[in-house]
């Protein structure tokens, strides 16, 4: 049997170290796609800025006279009248840059000037750069598509904080659209956008009932989300936050298959909805809800013949008709922006859910308790960076104060482990005496164990409370946009996996080998006397299921692992040191046995 059990293990470690060789090949990739797409759309924004500086100086006010004369509304087919000029416009404070287009009077992007799009490079981030649709477009949804209404508007005021877009329909509707940023710095102010579309029946007849879409912007991939796990459009419906990731869109499916899917239609409340990657978000929030959320994947340009994909949604509105003078409002609020809990966290209506601490369904109490977790660590975390000036010496210490607070409990569980292996000769003997008697055994056993106060699933509380911290600190690194290009010794980014080479395809990642020799170091010291043989080899393939689960994941999350790992091998010596002088005491006491020389019988004499 155990050379059966052996030859189980080789077998299931060449597959697993194959599949970690196929799937890093596969990730490295991945990687080198998403870094080659940021240069490129790095380049294009550079080029695009010095040419629009180049032909048009932002300055004064476009006075109305001097607009485009009225096109009349392009076929859906055609998203912009080629006769019809695009006027860009900008809108700055210290922590953005909004670009608005004339083309549908809407927002063409929104540069981050606190986050570069590039690591050492001052070219800052931009949101919605690779969609050809702008954030806060009004689109049109009939049977199963959406089309982007981007029709010329013209400008009819603009300021320092205040840009203001109005177009005259042939029916008599004037479209007015109005946007306001804020000077301020503290909390959401300085990435929040204020809008107003109003729509004025300055026509003779009545307007009738109808639909209005609004876009959020695109989110596109991020290089540390290999999976796609962040890359998310979703919405609140006031108990929930409800999402799509991009492989919803995919189809396909281990169990079950299903087909691709264009779009993804949801009618509810729509409290907020959201298009989001790992660390920056659209956050649409409308005065009054939505009613419903339409959902798609966008193709972006392929590289190396793969094509990548961006997720964009838009909310749908119900507009009341409209007597002749009279004048319809949709309201909203936009937080485009870095996903920072501390600014998150002060909107009204739980926006900070983007972060994905933890969540809702199904075991919603776990999932509260991840979050209400990965909350405090966040905090702790800003707090420590801000004492420390580095990520990764914070992550080190809030590890250790972690461990600290922990260590009590997971003391008693060695101190539990000691005891249990000392009652495993007592056991032994009741399991002989017993054999024929299950229930006896039972009683006898519990019995020795109240005697010596030994609780056998005690060794389990430290794992269980560990799992969830695990998921916690898992759930907070992923989202943090603080981390990203945060570094630590020889990693250059605590969001990416700490790769120092690549060899046939293969990434190096030192940081988790380190995590893979703290686990097989702390297996050897800690004691497990309930093993059967066959549990123990199991328990060795241990250390290469986590290294291999864990070798892509974030450095970050891998150096609090390692961390902890360090921690726990300082208390198993203290553990294993306590109870080697413990034994040296008892062996002290016990009386040494002399040859009894005087009871000794003395040869008889010969006669």
């Amino acid at each position: 049997m155990d050379k059966k059990n052996t030859t189980i293990g080789i077998l299931l470690l060449i597959a697993a170290l194959g599949m970690m060789y196929w799937q890093n090949k596969q990730t490295s990739a991945y990687q080198e796609e998403q870094t080659r797409i940021r240069e490129a759309q790095r380049q294009e924004m550079v080029q695009q800025a010095l040419a629009a500086q180049a032909e048009r100086p932002i300055a004064a006010p476009v006075p109305v006279e001097q607009q485009p004369a009225f096109v009349a509304p392009a076929p859906l087919e055609q998203a912009v009248d080629p006769s019809a000029p695009e006027i860009t416009s900008v809108l700055e404070n210290d922590f953005v840059r909004v670009e608005f287009t004339s083309w549908g009077g809407a927002i063409r992007n929104v540069a981050f000037k606190d986050y570069p799009a590039v690591q050492g490079e001052d070219a800052p981030y931009v949101f919605n750069a690779l969609s050809a649709t702008p954030a806060l477009a009004l689109d049109t949804w009939a049977e199963g598509k959406i089309s982007p209404q981007t029709q010329p508007y013209s400008i009819d005021e603009i300021s320092d904080t205040r840009i203001v877009f109005v177009r005259q329909m042939s029916s008599g509707v004037t479209m007015r659209r109005s946007y306001e940023i804020s000077l301020e710095s503290e909390g959401a102010a300085p990435y929040t956008i204020r809008h107003t579309t109003s729509i004025i029946n300055n026509g003779q007849g009545i307007q009738g009932a109808s639909s209005l879409y609004m876009d959020l912007g695109l989110a596109a991939p991020d290089p540390s989300d290999h999976y796609g796990y962040s890359l998310n459009a979703g919405y609140y419906n006031g108990d929930a936050f409800i999402y799509e990731r991009a492989s919803d869109f995919e189809g396909g499916g281990i169990f079950s298959r299903s087909d691709p899917k264009p779009y993804i239609e949801k009618t509810d409340q729509i409290v907020w909805a959201t298009t989001k990657n790992p660390f920056f978000a659209s956050i649409l929030t409308p005065v009054v809800p939505a009613k419903s959320i339409v959902m798609r994947a966008v193709t972006l340009p392929p590289i190396d013949g793969k094509p990548s994909k961006g997720l964009a949604a838009s909310i749908g509105f119900e507009l009341s008709p409209l007597a002749p003078g009279q004048r319809g409002d949709v309201t909203v609020s936009c937080y485009i922006g870095p996903k920072e809990y501390k600014r998150l966290s002060k909107l009204d209506e739980h926006q900070d859910k983007v972060m994905q601490f933890g969540w809702s369904k199904p075991l919603g109490f776990v999932g509260n308790f991840v979050g209400f977790v990965g909350k405090l660590f966040y905090t702790g975390l800003v707090a420590l960076q801000g004492l420390l000036v580095n990520w990764g010496l914070a992550i080190i210490v809030m590890t250790i104060i972690i461990r600290l607070i922990f260590w009590p409990l997971t003391a008693k569980a060695a101190e539990n482990s000691r005891k249990m292996a000392r009652l495993q000769i007592p056991l032994k003997e009741l399991k002989e005496k017993y054999k024929d008697n299950q229930k006896k055994l039972n009683e006898e056993t519990m019995a020795l164990f109240k005697k010596y106060k030994v609780n056998p699933l005690a060794g389990c509380v430290p794992i269980l409370i560990q799992i969830p911290i695990f998921i916690a600190f898992y759930y907070m690194l992923r989202g943090a946009s603080e981390l990203r290009f945060g570094h630590f010794l020889w990693i250059r980014d605590l969001s990416l996996p700490d790769t120092v080479a690549v060899i046939s395809g293969f990434p190096l990642n030192i940081l988790p080998l380190f995590m893979g020799v703290t686990m097989l170091y702390q297996m050897h010291l800690t004691p497990n006397p309930s093993m059967d043989a066959t549990q123990a080899k199991i328990m060795k393939f241990m250390p290469l299921i986590f290294l291999f689960f864990c070798y892509n994941f974030s450095s970050g999350l891998v150096l609090y692992w390692t961390v902890s790992n360090g921690m726990s091998i300082l208390q198993q010596l203290h553990t294993n040191h306590k109870r080697t002088q413990e034994e040296t005491v008892e062996a002290a006491k016990q009386p040494v046995k002399l040859p009894d020389y005087g009871n000794a019988k003395k040869p008889r004499k010969r006669k």
